[in-house]
């Protein structure tokens, strides 16, 4: 008897460029395999011999159809010389294969394998994490990559993405002037979070966010460079903010029978939206209600800061004295992929009360709730852990929220919970209170000209040329922010002859609505 041959065995194997699946006598590269609809398995398939790579057939098909198994298999027999039904067991082994590969990617989420770290590198971010002054040595090593300043504001960013492993996840706004550092602030955040877990974009189209992988989002970071770039998908993103799930019913036509089919997809959460703008009314006052919003240090002292670390990080000793950023980043990546998403519980006896005069607080304490739950998340290997058992049996691990928790919260978050619930934007803030001192130096300086004249503050006209001198703001600026404050009564527009410059007298300085936020936050 012949002496029978040994069978190679058929697996699947991921390559730098695809899937490839050897068989008995053909190899077959496979790509575009994705985790979703898995009532159809279209890929693009190349087959060839293993000792002729370069003698192939390609096609792209969906192989749950059997015309198209046969196509693919008849034109294998043609060009490759090989038996039709020998490619068509093949071709049903490989399907076994690549559907239980997609399984494997539907429980991985994005598709990828999860990071191994050394154990020299789990011990680094473990003490890291254990130590006192954790959050001191974040700010330190955000200016050691070159973000100087801005201490709250990197604090708040860095626990708003740790808030990503817990189930009512932080959404932030970075608002500022065009140039003063949002985008810098934003993306020295990201750096800091493991590149499996943050997904940075310039533009969301509408309906992109729908259509993704449904644990493609989950315990991420969405980041989006400007407003403007995902006004295409603002529903979507507002959505998955306040209920943490997208889901959309769509229609396709089958390609079998060619009757209209339905198709349902979700995409969940927990996913942090991190968004920055230079626009105050770039986004409706629904949407914005539920970000954190922040906004960067305009002074010229912040301003001198930046110039001479721009000078400073490039100096010859910087090199000498500074640390890797790359090994800065790659501490905080480890850090945060040994957190756990841990259940945080709070104690009876925390002194936490909040203010309910305004309706917008139900949404603020529940921001601020989030807030001390991330706090606590980022601290949890200084705490004790414990096990709680539901009625039903199961067992969940928690860890508890501390009054140091809470206090830190309210030092951090106490201006930004302020702004969130105030009808002026934090630049119409800023433009207030630069018109006050030009309305105020012209008072004087008109005192000065007529000791026996009274004048009024809300007498002294001025106009945006002025406004424009005094603070170095442009005219897109001023303009943007001057508006809003005539609705709001805070300014006065004089009307004037055709073709003269429009004036402005100021009506209301703002002082009383900033005392009642404060006490009321």
């Amino acid at each position: 008897m012949p002496e029978s041959k040994t069978e190679k065995p058929c697996r699947l194997a991921q390559g730098s460029d695809g899937h490839y699946f050897r068989g008995d006598i053909l190899t077959y590269r496979v790509t575009g395999l994705n985790p979703y609809n898995l009532d159809r398995l279209r890929v693009n398939l190349k087959a060839y011999k293993e000792d002729e790579p370069s003698n192939f057939q390609i096609d792209t098909l969906d192989l749950y159809y059997s015309r198209s198994r046969e196509g693919f298999a008849e034109n294998c027999t043609k060009y490759l010389k090989v038996q039709q039904g020998a490619v068509m067991a093949e071709l049903s082994s490989l399907i076994s294969a690549l559907e239980a590969e997609r399984v494997s990617m539907k429980e991985r989420g994005s598709g990828s394998a999860p990071v191994q770290m050394s154990e020299e590198d789990k011990n680094e971010a473990l003490e890291t994490l254990k130590s006192k002054d954790l959050l001191k040595r974040i700010v330190e090593d955000f200016n050691a990559i070159g973000y100087i300043g801005e201490k709250t504001n990197k604090l708040l960013c860095y626990i708003a993405s740790v808030s990503r492993l817990q189930s009512d996840p932080l959404a932030v706004l970075v608002l500022s002037r065009s140039g003063a550092g949002k985008t810098g602030l934003q993306e020295a955040v990201c750096r800091f979070i493991p590149p499996e877990s943050v997904i940075q974009y310039t533009r969301i189209t509408g309906q992109s966010l729908f259509y993704r992988d449904e644990n493609a989002l989950k315990h991420k970071v969405l980041a989006v460079e400007e407003d403007e770039g995902m006004q295409p998908a603002m529903y979507s993103v507002k959505t998955l903010i306040s209920s943490q799930k997208l889901s959309v019913s769509a229609t396709r036509t089958d390609a079998k029978t060619g009757k209209f089919s339905v198709e349902e997809y979700t995409v969940y959460g927990p996913v942090v939206v991190m968004v920055s703008t230079t626009n105050p009314n770039g986004l409706d006052d629904e949407t914005k209600q539920r970000f954190l919003l922040l906004t960067i240090d305009e002074t010229p002292e912040q301003t001198k800061s930046i110039l001479q670390a721009q000078i400073t990080k490039n100096s010859h000793s910087w090199y000498t004295m500074s640390f890797d950023e790359e090994s800065i980043c790659k501490l905080h990546h480890n850090m945060q992929r040994m957190l756990k998403p841990l259940t945080i519980t709070f104690p009876d006896d925390l002194r936490f009360t909040w203010p309910f005069a305004r309706l917008q607080m139900r949404r603020e304490q529940k921001k601020f709730i989030s807030l001390v739950k991330a706090i606590t998340l980022l601290h949890q290997y200084q705490r004790k852990t414990g096990t709680l058992r539901r009625v039903d049996g199961s067992k969940v691990e928690y860890v508890q929220a501390t009054q140091r928790d809470i206090d830190l919260a309210l030092e951090l978050g106490r201006l930004v919970f302020t702004r969130n619930v105030d009808d002026v934007s934090p630049t119409g803030r800023k433009l207030l209170s630069e018109i006050v001192k030009l309305v105020t130096t012209k008072h004087k300086q008109m005192k000065e000209l007529d000791e026996s004249k009274e004048f009024f503050l809300f007498e002294i006209p001025f106009t945006r040329k002025e406004l424009r001198q005094e603070t170095g703001w442009s005219e897109t600026q001023v303009r943007q922010n001057i508006e809003p404050l005539v609705e709001l009564g805070y300014l006065g527009r004089l009307a004037g002859r055709q073709g003269s410059a429009c004036r402005y007298v100021l009506l209301d300085d703002g002082t009383k609505d900033l005392e009642l936020l404060a006490v009321s936050c």
